[in-house]
């Protein structure tokens, strides 16, 4: 299969979560082409864009759901998140058939929450200025709510079925769509499990093949994932590029499949994404610009590389930042 527009198609790998419902089906086989503006088929991005809310969540939110509510133990789902997956959560919820409530930080974008709205979800919206552990923290009040619901709690931060559900699913169409070529897998960790899984799935394969594939992951320049990984003292944690970075590694980090880490300024961040706009209209959020930011310096760096950069999510969630809309 070409990489220099790889769309959807019928050849990509079966989802591993089957379904007849006409628009959870249109979750993954995600296209992966060639960035604007660089060598033909030497930087290419996974348009996870092409999801149906317009980001990766949407397939840990179809994995883990259609399992838990498989059996009919429960009817209500909750998660804590500040955008992505809240309404990737509502909106698998909504077609399956399970109330859901959600609880995000009160910082998180006008566009996220219309996200989890739109498709039914009620909202808790949460003091973001409180520290984790608090009672009013949006994690704790989504705890207290699935227990006093008796309801299914996401929890992306630990549920291993997060990483999980990239190695059976992402990971394959990666390397079906690129593996023949690729060299390096790039992409933006916040709970680490999309680029966590498909790497161990890539290396795999890469493996099996004889070949190497190096997974570098992309971290806030005020962040501590890269501080954990290498084994670091932890810096204070400050960045306002939503979903990239947290305060510290995470169970759905696995950094036995990732080879290095980049810290990327969250200004960088921002004009990458701001650049794939304007000059080469992909619009993309500003953690893919932090992911696509290091996918080129790689490009640059190593002249026969061909590096495979996830592009998480849509730049249309992140006007008010991007674009001071």
């Amino acid at each position: 299969m070409s990489t220099d527009a790889a769309p959807r198609t019928n050849s990509a790998p079966a989802s591993p979560f089957p379904t007849d419902d006409p628009v959870l089906r249109l979750i993954g086989d995600t296209p992966l082409i060639s960035y604007p503006g660089t060598d033909r088929g030497r930087v290419l991005c996974k348009l996870e864009t092409e999801n149906p809310t317009r980001s990766m969540k949407d397939r840990i939110a179809m994995g883990i759901l259609s399992e838990a509510l498989a059996d009919g133990e429960y009817d209500t789902v909750v998660e804590a998140s500040s955008g992505n997956t809240a309404g990737a959560v509502a909106f698998v919820a909504n077609r399956l058939g399970a109330d859901c409530k959600l609880a995000c930080p009160d910082s998180t974008s006008r566009q996220k929450i219309g996200y989890m709205k739109a498709f039914g979800a009620e909202v808790h919206e949460c003091p973001s200025d409180v520290e984790s552990g608090h009672p009013d923290h949006y994690r704790s009040v989504a705890q207290r709510l699935a227990e006093e619901e008796g309801a299914f709690l996401v929890d992306q931060y630990h549920n291993q079925s997060n990483p999980g559900v990239h190695y059976q699913w992402t990971g394959p169409e990666i390397w079906g769509q690129g593996g023949d070529r690729m060299t390096h897998l790039v992409g933006a960790m916040g709970t680490g499990g999309i680029l966590s899984g498909s790497a161990r799935y890539v290396q795999e394969q890469a493996a099996a093949a004889g070949r190497d594939v190096t997974v570098i992951g992309v971290d806030a320049k005020q962040s501590n994932i890269s501080t954990a990984f290498y084994g670091k003292e932890p810096v204070p944690y400050d960045t306002e590029v939503e979903g990239l970075g947290k305060g510290g590694d995470l169970p759905t980090m696995w950094f036995d499949y990732i080879d290095e880490m980049r810290d990327v300024a969250d200004e960088r961040a921002f004009t990458q994404a701001r650049t794939s706009a304007q000059e080469h209209g992909l619009l993309i959020g500003p953690s893919a610009g932090a992911a696509l930011s290091v996918a080129l310096d790689i490009s640059e760096e190593q002249p026969d590389a061909t590096v495979v950069t996830i592009i998480c999510d849509g730049g249309e969630q992140y006007f008010d930042t991007l674009f001071g809309v």
